[in-house]
């Protein structure tokens, strides 16, 4: 579908790319990874002519038709959503054209009226129409929004209309640049779903790695100037890069140790004359090792997983109480005689679709907007620290991002303190010393979050913070909050993110909140069984009767959910174990497997006929053995819960 012969494209003295050579094939489904910066945008400008490249070719078959969706669009249009979606067809356009001057001037019940929806029937108008449809519905459109003009619509559902587009018209190939940025939860959820059963051919960039896994077949990897294919899901990309990585170590540690055995003989016998030959050799493989070293990047787990944040100080037991809540724009009611209570230690997502009040809950929560009525109470020793993805104008744009982070450090902390939390952040280096001005969305948004965990607050309130991230912030994100000792309450469409963080579920919907006490898969279990956990405190009129029997039937449901909660971790701490033996049986075959793989390249070794045999009969055993366990940890995997 798509060739793509040594294309290199840079900006002034910046190159982005160099002598790429790739092809995408039909009923590929891609999807795009590298840090913020690595050229992903502009990759597919490439694709879509929009730019030209330095030098090389993009090679495109004919009557091939791309879709795109850009990260951040004006999308203007004269149709209704509906419309946009079905009407893309001059001739559907004309027929339907005629069809309406037909009603309106009483003549449904004529011949003409007949043929022509016969020929929209016969052009599969109606079936466009249905799916058209099901797709907005799964999107997060309610059917009264089907009829409305796209230009009266905000961005994001401008976007999302774009989305349901390019989901509906039968592209050849579809570029989805961060297709879960203008989602929810759910409909993040629903568009997985989607795109998992998707037939058709799609590269996507997406910084939340379980979509990724669950809806990609190959994953393109964009790292320094240079593009690599690789067959299978993130999943199994990273299992790849894992691999690899121990590979390189293994052939570091090699090498070190044979240039300290090198070092020792060159300093031990130098000076003695009849050494002179072997010391020459000697220094001459030190030589070869200096021109050509083998390089271990540093693992950004270790910098990350040694690292411990401030604390904070402790809060009461319960940090937030709202009570008798009443929050109204105009005419349209978000919350009426609502309560709702956060408890310490809970990391909770606020899960449901849009319009349904969940930013509404968070600001309210915050101190950011006023309820109408009602008591916002904050618990003992409560501080508050608020991020939205729309507050951007908390930094000074003339401070370095040091000096920006300096200005919410206690002033006892050290300077390498505030460089080590900024590295978790991903700003090392001289990336600290960077002028706010000169940094993009997602550095930005990364900066406000590092000065958050600088001098942390006990309760974090956080509105799409994953929001202009890439996979390597996220899960840096995930383990600073994962160490974070306070509490937390959030709002995320990235899968990844919420299932690595949240160990509560508070689903708002139609002005109520409903408790899920366990983590985000617990959460998607109860909810496709059509159950919902403990209420979240909502008052209930006129319930003055059978107090006693409600508190017994509550302490009730609290001690099954306790003892459902113990009983799952001791099921999910059995599952692990089992998990962890089979990944060491597994490390122990690819050592052996490496081994061997040396080994053969080894002349003395590979002159032996029967040793070569035995070696190829054993590696393919290893690699049979290591595949069963592979399939053996997806089994229990899946029993964990």
């Amino acid at each position: 579908m798509i060739t793509l012969t040594n294309i290199s494209k840079g900006f002034g003295k910046r190159t982005l790319f160099q002598d790429l050579n790739l092809t995408i094939n039909p009923g590929e489904k891609i999807g795009l990874i590298g840090p913020n910066g690595a050229g992903k945008s502009t990759f597919f400008s490439l694709l879509l002519g929009d730019t030209e490249p330095t030098s090389g070719a993009v090679q495109i078959n004919k009557n091939v038709r791309i879709g795109y969706l850009p990260q951040e669009s004006k999308f203007s249009s004269e149709h209704t959503v509906l419309g946009e979606l079905i009407e893309g067809d001059k001739t559907i356009k004309a027929l339907l054209a005629e069809k309406a001057q037909l009603e309106e001037s009483n003549e449904a019940g004529s011949q003409r009226y007949g043929d022509i929806l016969h020929e929209l029937d016969v052009l599969g108008y109606f079936e466009l129409e249905h799916k058209a449809e099901k797709i907005l519905m799964g999107l997060g459109f309610k059917e009264r929004d089907f009829n409305r003009p796209i230009d009266q619509m905000s961005g994001g559902w401008q976007m999302r209309t774009l989305l349901a587009k390019l989901l509906t018209v039968p592209y050849d190939i579809l570029l989805l640049d961060e297709p879960t940025n203008y989602l929810d939860l759910n409909a993040a959820l629903w568009l997985k779903d989607f795109l998992a059963d998707f037939e058709g051919t799609f590269i996507m960039i997406s910084h939340d790695k379980d979509f990724l896994t669950d809806v990609t077949n190959y994953t393109l990897i964009l790292e320094a100037g240079q593009i690599f294919k690789v067959s299978g899901n993130y999943e199994h990309y990273e299992q790849i890069k894992a691999e690899r990585r121990l590979a390189l170590e293994k052939q570091y540690k090699e090498q070190e140790k044979k240039r300290e055995q090198l070092e020792r003989f060159v300093s031990r016998f130098h000076a003695q004359p009849n050494k002179a030959a072997s010391v020459r050799a000697k220094r001459t493989v030190l030589e070869r090792i200096e021109k050509n070293p083998i390089e271990l990047p540093p693992d950004p787990r270790e910098s990350i997983g040694n690292f411990s944040f401030p604390p904070t100080k402790d809060s009461g037991h319960r940090v937030m109480n709202l009570a008798h809540i009443y929050k109204s724009y105009g005419d349209i009611k978000v919350y009426e005689d609502f309560d709702f209570e956060v408890s310490k230690g809970e990391k909770a997502v606020l899960a449901g679709e849009n319009g349904a009040g969940k930013s509404t809950l968070l600001k309210i929560m915050a101190g950011v907007i006023p309820q109408d009525t009602g008591e916002r109470k904050v618990g003992h020793n409560v501080d508050i620290g608020y991020f939205s993805q729309t507050r951007l104008d908390v930094l000074n744009p003339e401070n370095t991002v040091l000096r920006e982070a300096y200005t919410a450090a206690p002033g006892y902390m050290a300077e390498s303190v505030v460089r080590s939390i900024l590295g978790v952040f991903l700003f090392t280096g001289d990336d600290a010393d960077k002028y706010v001005k000169v940094l993009s969305g997602g550095e930005k948004s990364r900066l406000i979050l590092a000065k958050l965990l600088i001098n942390p607050p006990n309760c974090l309130l956080l509105d799409e913070p994953t929001t202009h991230l890439d996979v390597d912030a996220v899960d840096a994100l995930i383990t600073a909050l994962n160490e974070y000792r306070g509490t937390i309450v959030f709002i995320s469409h990235d899968i990844h993110f919420v299932r690595s963080l949240a160990n509560v579920v508070y689903e708002v919907k139609q002005g109520t909140v409903r408790k899920f006490p366990g983590n985000f898969d617990y959460y998607l279990e109860k909810r496709s069984q059509g159950s919902a956990e403990v209420p979240a405190h909502r008052k209930q009129k006129h319930e003055h009767k059978k107090v006693d029997e409600d508190k017994q039937k509550a302490r009730e449901l609290e001690r099954l959910r306790k003892e459902e909660e113990r009983n799952r971790k001791t099921r999910n701490a059995s599952v692990r174990e089992k998990i962890n033996k089979l990944e060491k049986e597994k490390e122990k075959l690819q050592l052996e497997n490496y081994a061997k793989c040396r080994a053969l390249a080894d002349p003395k070794i590979f002159r032996d006929e029967e040793t070569v045999k035995e070696y190829g009969r054993r590696l393919k055993e290893i690699e049979k053995e290591i595949a069963d366990i592979d399939l053996q940890i997806k089994a229990v995997e899946k029993e964990i819960i």
